[in-house]
């Protein structure tokens, strides 16, 4: 898809780290982007920087993502390119011993489903929302409706001791992409996930 300024965009994540990389690439291509985040100061600041819109979204949450996609297209108009970033993870083993007292405890259950609801869920909270805008517009030609991409990681394929919710949540990314994909193909929206290693960004 040739993007220009008659193309929008969404970001999710998009006030810091790979999210934010990815919207400024959108905007100096001429796509009026929106980010959604819950970094307010940070949203506001990179939106205004590269001539876009925030949203204060939290991903995991229906009524803050159908807010934020109003805003995005009461601005922009629909978007054609989705982009999931949003996300998180900490490390805890599925089974821990404290090397201090000898205690031992199972992985805090409402942690794991929090990482599960906010990088799986929301991303296809997300992406399934776009992808019925989508497909009230017109196709581009050859190019379809839309492109969605979402972000796994490399821990989908080899997670490291302490990144059990982590890689749960991005192997669910790789797994329902394929599928996804197939289930939008005649609509001419395309679907793809992208699994990053380590790098570097402001955040660290």
């Amino acid at each position: 898809m040739k993007i220009n300024s008659e193309i929008s965009a969404i970001v999710t994540g998009g006030a810091s780290g790979l999210g934010e990389a990815t919207a400024r690439v959108l905007a100096a291509k001429g796509a009026k982007v929106t980010l959604f985040d819950l970094n307010e100061e940070r949203g506001q600041k990179v939106a205004g920087e590269i001539g876009g819109a925030f949203a204060k979204v939290n991903v995991a949450d229906e009524a803050s993502v159908d807010a934020g996609f109003a805003l995005a297209r009461e601005k922009h108009g629909q978007e054609r390119i989705m982009i999931n970033c949003a996300g998180i993870g900490w490390a805890a083993k599925t089974a821990g011993r404290n090397r201090k007292t000898g205690e031992i405890k199972a992985h805090p259950i409402q942690d794991f489903q929090l990482v599960i609801n906010i990088n799986l869920v929301g991303t296809f909270m997300c992406l399934s929302k776009s992808a019925a805008g989508m497909m009230t517009l017109d196709p581009l030609g050859d190019s379809g409706r839309g492109v969605i991409v979402n972000t796994a990681s490399v821990a989908a394929q080899d997670g490291q001791i302490g990144q059990v919710a982590y890689s749960a949540s991005k192997g669910g990314i790789v797994g329902m992409t394929l599928p996804i994909a197939r289930d939008l193909a005649r609509e001419g929206i395309r679907c793809n996930v992208i699994l990053p290693g380590f790098f570097r960004h402001p955040d660290l």
